[in-house]
């Protein structure tokens, strides 16, 4: 949002990345695309080389900052926080070395994501050494772990903070000086060096590999049992191909998030049981393993999935074109909350935009339009049986909220006054650009719970159809009502729970979000009637974890992101006679061996 945006609709009040979203929608469907022809960058060793953000790269870079021959020039850059305005670093043929691969944009004025490129600094630079020290030749792993460069998302969890290189490095001190090699000529062009010119061609003509589809589909009559099983056993067989042609898979879209547009933003419904699934973020095997321990969802079978469906794994098309057949199928049994990875922003850096784009060329940006529009009419929270509360993230922030600021808050994250006069607290500001957030203790601050406790009737009237404010100096020009509205909308989509009691500073900062005590998920849910909460979005090692006496956190995608670990879990709730409530049981699972694909 700024000042110079002509007047809104009440909807177009929530503060949409539509319009931001579009031009890098339009890069990311009609960019230049390179020829995947090279078969030696297809087998073996190469063809696992991923970035930091765990995506496989088809042409890796070959260099070798470390031999001076190589190097045209060397820049600098410092930085007073985290994160740098990377997106992701890339290694070398030799695994090797780190290289800039791709950098943010600067959205609006002083966006960290644009610090790295308003330092000068380009995409296809090397990093040389990092304060001081010289890392040139380390292993790649090693170096992501000392930069920590880390956008710290709150599916990433703990374990996206974790070292994964042999050294155990951890992030370097803050502020980071970073030396960069400009690479000479002959070093960038060594990747196409075995490709012939005409194997660089615009994304436009772009044919993808599958030009017959093994189903099809025109309305929703088309949707029943025989064409949920088939398209599941297709998906199994041709994982990482499209299944559907274009047209067909844009109106299964567009049928969905028509029963969406029905649905409320606070659904409420009964069921005898209930399977509750967690993130599952493009693990298609894993879905697979789910409905095999658990069965598939029925009229009889009812699901409920908390978010993240997409982004970070490799078939993120298989999961939601999947789950939205059923939704189609079973409206009523087929439960979705929307999660804060169900974003254009946030699809167009993790993964699924460009997983559209490589099934189905230019030509996708349909595609990706349509479920967009269907992931901002999703609800933001569902209550069972008038027991239960299942939401994405967490529970509304402290009321008055506090700045973000760190003058006078002893690293905290907090300022050490109060809000203004208003009680508004829109953005960070001042000595809070400089915090890292890596380096505050969450502990040392705990803020009381809410003045008033917000109701379901509150949360049921918060408005869909827009991609919520993630960064709250977007905020500022807002309404305080209209702005209230987004640190809510936020807040329920990437809020945490903390061990100690009242709020405290979550290390997603810049989104404005609060870590919440076991003291205010009693509060909310006395205020409601409700006797459980049950929220999703963080990595637990064993894939659920009773995080409060009344709050369960459970996480459906094992070994996320290739390298975590951890387990996936479902909850299944299921009615007691005696006790007269819904009672939680835990199902875990291990890694699908297909789930990393």
């Amino acid at each position: 949002a700024s000042s110079s945006s002509s007047p809104r609709t009440p909807r177009e009040r929530w503060v949409s990345l539509v319009g931001a979203s579009s031009a890098l929608t339009l890069a990311c469907f009609t960019g230049r695309r390179r020829s995947r022809d090279r078969a030696s960058l297809h087998s073996g060793k190469l063809a696992r080389i991923r970035d930091s953000e765990g995506r496989r790269i088809d042409e890796p870079p070959d260099f070798d900052a470390s031999v001076a021959s190589q190097i045209k020039c060397i820049h600098s850059a410092q930085y007073a926080s985290r994160p740098f305005g990377v997106l992701a670093y890339a290694p070398s043929l030799s695994g090797k070395g780190a290289m800039v691969w791709k950098l943010g944009q600067e959205r609006y004025p002083g966006d960290p994501q644009g610090r790295a490129r308003r330092a000068g600094v380009q995409e296809r630079f090397a990093v040389k050494s990092i304060n001081g020290i010289d890392v040139a030749a380390w292993d790649f792993e090693d170096i992501v772990d000392l930069l920590g460069d880390k956008v710290l998302d709150n599916s990433g969890g703990k374990f996206q903070s974790l070292s994964r290189g042999k050294m155990n490095n951890t992030p370097a001190t803050l502020p980071v000086h970073i030396e960069y090699a400009e690479l000479t000529e002959e070093v960038l062009a060594r990747p196409m060096e075995t490709a012939s010119a005409a194997s660089v061609e615009p994304v436009e003509s772009w044919i993808p590999a599958t030009t017959s589809f093994s189903l099809s589909y025109t309305s929703v009559a088309d949707v029943d049992e025989t064409f949920l099983q088939k398209l599941l056993e297709t998906q199994e067989h041709q994982a990482g191909n499209a299944v559907l042609p274009l047209d067909d898979a844009t109106q299964l879209v567009k049928d969905a998030a028509r029963i969406f547009r029905s649905e409320e933003t606070l659904q409420r419904v009964d069921f005898d049981s209930v399977v509750v699934v967690g993130d599952i973020h493009g693990q298609f095997f894993d879905l697979l393993q789910i409905f095999k321990l658990m069965g598939l969802p029925s009229r009889s079978n009812p699901y409920l999935f908390n978010g993240d469906f997409v982004d970070r794994g490799p078939h993120s098309l298989e999961v939601i074109l999947a789950l939205f057949a059923f939704k189609i199928c079973y409206p009523q049994a087929v439960c979705m909350n929307r999660g804060n990875h169900e974003a254009a922003d946030l699809n167009l850096r993790y993964g699924f935009a460009a997983e559209i784009r490589s099934r189905y060329g230019s030509d996708g940006k349909r595609l990706f339009e349509a479920f967009s529009e269907a992931f901002r009419w999703l609800p933001l929270a569902h209550v069972l049986n008038s027991q239960v509360f299942v939401v994405h993230g967490g529970l509304p922030g402290p009321d008055p909220r506090l700045p973000f600021n760190d003058a006078g808050g002893g690293g905290t994250g907090y300022d050490a006054v109060t809000a203004d006069e208003k009680g508004r607290s829109g953005g960070r500001r001042g000595g809070g650009q400089g915090l890292s957030l890596l380096g505050y203790n969450p502990d040392n601050v705990s803020l009381p719970p809410r003045a008033k406790e917000l109701s379901l009737d509150d949360i049921a009237a918060l408005p869909r159809g827009g991609d919520p404010a993630i960064d709250l100096r977007a905020l500022d020009d807002l309404p305080e009502e209209d702005a209230e509205v987004q640190r809510l909308i936020v807040d329920m989509l990437w809020a945490d729970p903390r061990g100690k009691t009242g709020f405290g500073p979550s290390y997603r900062v810049r989104k404005g979000c609060y870590i919440f005590g076991p003291d205010v998920t009693k509060a909310f849910l006395k205020k409601n009637g409700l006797r459980l909460m049950i929220r999703s979005h963080e990595v637990k090692c064993g894939g659920f974890e009773w995080t409060h006496p009344e709050c369960i956190t459970v996480f459906s995608a094992p070994n996320y992101l290739g390298h975590a670990g951890n387990k996936g879990a479902v909850v299944k709730l299921s009615h007691d006679a005696q006790a007269c409530h819904l009672v939680p049981d835990f199902m875990a699972y291990e890694a699908s061996d297909r789930g990393q694909g």
